[in-house]
């Protein structure tokens, strides 16, 4: 009697719970992107296409360069859980990938993807966004650093007998400014290479 109880349990515990199972899936492609910064790219969910006996979705994260992939998922009542392992020998680099993954059933509409333990949304910004960060002298805003980390404006370097104001536009070195304190430019420099050199 003991016995059967405890085989009840646990079948209705797996019915509330839900019964983590493996859901056959492949990655139809993968390519990385070098020319995104790896390190602010948001894990997130571009398309999603729900088909007769499949489901195919399409996301970005963020992984090693220079490696292949493997694919296992694991289902829990609506969440797909996708791990994505690393196979070969990999760059001393991050890449921001995109990523086609084929299920082979078609799932729930409401089914919720998780990679790397978050979930996949759609609407969200391909990039993190910065801070805004300000460049202040004497009580002025004189530049800043932008919500895609571009410097714009210039940056004051206050010394002994003169003041340094280098330059920017969209994180771009413009030229370089050495003037006295009544603010009479002294030099002007263009060659970023030659920055320091004053």
């Amino acid at each position: 009697m003991k016995r059967y109880i405890i085989i009840l349990l646990i079948g209705f515990s797996n019915l509330i719970l839900g019964q983590e199972s493996d859901i056959e899936s492949k990655i139809l492609d993968v390519s990385c992107d070098e020319e995104i910064d790896a390190y602010r790219l948001n894990t997130r969910l571009i398309k999603d296409s729900i088909g007769l006996n499949k489901r195919i979705i399409y996301f970005s994260t963020t992984a090693t360069c220079c490696v292949d992939f493997e694919i296992e998922s694991k289902k829990t009542n609506n969440n797909v859980k996708i791990n994505l392992k690393e196979i070969g020998i990999p760059c001393e680099c991050i890449c921001a990938y995109d990523f086609v993954v084929q299920f082979q059933e078609p799932l729930n509409s409401d089914t919720k993807f998780f990679v790397k333990n978050r979930i996949l949304e759609k609407g969200i910004s391909k990039l993190k966004m910065y801070k805004k960060r300000y460049f202040i002298f004497e009580n002025d805003t004189t530049g800043f650093d932008d919500e895609n980390g571009l410097r714009q404006g210039f940056v004051v370097y206050k010394r002994n007998k003169d003041l340094k104001k280098i330059y920017y536009k969209d994180g771009v070195f413009i030229k370089l400014e050495i003037t006295n304190k009544k603010g009479n430019v002294l030099i002007e420099e263009f060659d970023e290479n030659k920055m320091f050199d004053y």
